[in-house]
This record gives structure tokens, sequence and C-alpha cells, in this order.
């Protein structure tokens, strides 16, 4: 596989997870503004939400880093063609 090729679409990915994670700590604030109100059936626990989000935020620099270091072949793995310049 290309190495630029995987670092697009994990790329692609990252921001994916970044946006999930902003809407699951938005969700969260929303359901914490509504203090007082009956819980909805179905609404999600802003504690859960906020953990959740905060993991994604945590892993996904993470996770995009160790992908370019094996797409740049800082770490040579087999089958993967490294980005030269």
């Amino acid at each position: 596989m290309n190495g630029a090729l995987l670092l697009g679409l994990i790329s692609l990915v990252c921001v994916t997870d970044l946006a999930l994670a902003f809407y699951f700590l938005r969700q969260a604030n929303q359901a914490e503004s509504v203090v007082g109100a009956a819980p909805k059936a179905g609404a999600i626990d802003p504690a859960a939400a906020r953990r959740f989000a905060r993991v994604l935020f945590m892993a996904t620099p993470g996770m995009w880093l160790v992908v370019a270091l094996l797409s740049f072949g800082i770490i040579p793995v087999g089958g993967i063609i490294p980005i030269k310049f």
C-alpha cells in the first residue's frame, strides 16, 4: 500500500473522530444545561458522553502519529511503500 494513500485515509478517519468527539461534548453540555427538566427517554448520560469525547480527543492524535510514522518509513513495515521527498 502506498504510504500517502494510507496517511490520507487515516487523516480522514481522524478528522471524523474529532468531529464525533465535538458532537458528544456538545450533547453532554446540552444535557447538563437543562437542569431540573424531566429526563427524556433515550437521553444520553452527560458524564459518559464527556468521557467518550475525552477518549477520542486523546486517542486520535496518537493514532495519527503512529500511522504517520509508518507512512514515512520511520517505523519500517513490509507492504507499505514509504513517502519520500
